[in-house]
């Protein structure tokens, strides 16, 4: 049986971060780490608001973020993009 625990989450995203830029160099690839958010999608919102960091880099915890023009939120909702008229 899993064990869930939300700040193993966040521990695993750090890590695959960490993997991802360790694994784009030899490419001539960097990652952009100002632009990097780490976001919880449930309800246990603990760690959000909060940063971490990723070799040496702080990467913001956000509860939601605009990608793309859209408002991505930790409860995969549109409510808060639309506008009651």
């Amino acid at each position: 049986m899993w064990s869930y625990s939300p700040r193993c989450c966040l521990c695993l995203s750090v890590l695959a971060l960490k993997v991802t830029d360790t694994e784009a160099r030899p490419l001539g690839l960097t990652v952009n780490w100002t632009n990097i958010k780490i976001q919880n999608m449930g309800d246990d919102l603990d760690w959000a608001n909060q940063h971490a960091t990723a070799l040496s880099n702080q990467v913001q915890v956000v509860q939601s973020f605009v990608y793309l023009g859209s408002l991505i939120t930790c409860s995969g909702s549109s409510e808060p993009e639309i506008k009651p008229t």
